[in-house]
């Protein structure tokens, strides 16, 4: 094996594939990348995996002889980062890799490559193609709402249902909700189509519905390697895992097989109290009030009727907190609703417009959020349940 490759050029995607090494686990080999090298073609081929979510990444260099090695990757991350910003050497000398550049030389040895988990082809047929802006956003707008416990394991990945016009992703923990509805696509093949594309991808084939729950580690790297120049993401779907093809990046990740929550049962039929206010206005008083909110549940209140809106807490460990709000407009009867101020600012950061719409009814009830000048052809929804005394 040897190749030469800029360090500008080779820098960027380890640093990636960093993200997915995993920080513990029970084999060694994982601590490892899985570096291929062909001379044929002049690509290096990159791959880490947690066994949960496996990253391939293809570029190209100046081959002058294949070979595969499996060496540390924290180490080969630490040392590229430190070379000089020029050409990189790169070679297998028994049972070392040689890393040149310049006067600088290291010695890294190299394991045993045999022992690395096998890699899916990075072939995807059949698969769904999407803009990835699109899908970034529908990811960004959603993502920050699941669930840390690993005890509701299905809980802490995105669901994303596709039917035959529209398509929608949505996470919850419990306590709040983000969903984006994209309306009018199609991604589905049709249904003459289905025998090869793998039929036992729809889970309800009467609707022509593919129903997925996706892990949040496999979103968040996807938002990491979000490039606006590469415009289309693709994305094959089999019963137990996806893939993703993404610019030079192939994403092989496990799903969460068990049921998603049917969460929009607790969207209110009607709420019949409204307001609108400008976002940062009250992201900047939720913060401030939360100064001396409690450190159990981080409950504020917001306090609402014909010409007052007060947002509030009280502690009785450190005090009160208060701000009256200005030009927002209110429509409905006198209410007031507690809620954890951390969930309602992680809302009100995905909501786009410059105004935040907001609907609400008892003490009892969930705040629904909108935002004021929707996207066309998408629908955006967020719901935060109260905080009962």
């Amino acid at each position: 094996m040897r190749l030469a490759i800029e360090k500008k050029d080779l820098l960027p995607y380890i640093q990636h594939l960093a993200l997915v090494v995993p920080a513990k686990n029970t084999s060694p080999i994982l601590n490892n990348y899985l570096i291929t090298v062909f001379e044929e073609t002049n690509l290096v081929r990159i791959t880490t995996t947690d066994l949960e979510i496996t990253v391939v990444v293809e570029f190209p260099a100046a081959v002058s002889e294949g070979g595969t090695i499996a060496v540390s990757a924290r180490h080969f991350n630490e040392i590229i980062n430190f070379m000089p910003d020029t050409m990189i050497n790169l070679w297998r000398h028994d049972d070392l890799l040689m890393i040149q550049s310049g006067k600088v030389d290291f010695n890294l040895l190299i394991a045993d490559h045999t022992l690395f988990p096998v890699i899916p082809e990075t072939r995807l047929e059949n698969a769904i193609s999407m803009d990835a802006e699109l899908f970034n956003r529908m990811v960004s707008k959603t993502y920050f709402a699941v669930s840390t416990d690993v005890n509701r394991a299905v809980l802490t990945g995105v669901c994303w249902k596709i039917y035959a016009d529209h398509h929608m992703m949505a996470a919850t923990d419990g306590r709040k909700v983000a969903e984006i509805k994209i309306l009018n696509s199609a991604l589905l093949p049709p249904r003459e189509m289905e025998n090869s594309v793998e039929e036992n991808i729809f889970t309800d084939p009467s609707q022509n519905c593919v129903e997925k729950v996706i892990p949040v580690k496999t979103l968040q790297f996807l938002l990491k390697i979000f490039n606006s120049e590469m415009k289309e993401i693709k994305i094959g779907i089999e019963r137990n895992r996806m893939m993703f093809s993404y610019g030079n990046f192939f994403i092989f990740s496990q799903i969460l097989e068990h049921k998603y929550p049917e969460y929009q049962k607790a969207f209110p039929s009607e709420l019949p109290n409204r307001f609108s206010i400008d976002k940062e206005a009250l992201r900047t008083a939720i913060r401030r009030v939360a100064l001396v909110a409690p450190d159990d549940n981080l409950r504020i209140r917001f306090e609402l009727d014909s010409d007052r809106f007060e947002v509030n807490t009280s502690n009785r460990d450190t005090g009160d907190g208060k701000q009256n709000m200005e030009n927002y407009r209110y429509e409905g009867s006198a209410t007031g609703v507690s809620f954890n101020y951390k969930y309602m600012l992680s809302i009100l950061d995905a909501v786009d417009s410059e105004k935040a719409i907001i609907k609400l009814g008892t003490y009892k009830d969930p705040m629904m959020i909108y935002n004021e000048n929707p996207t066309p052809g998408q629908e955006l929804t967020f719901l935060l349940m109260p905080l009962r005394s």
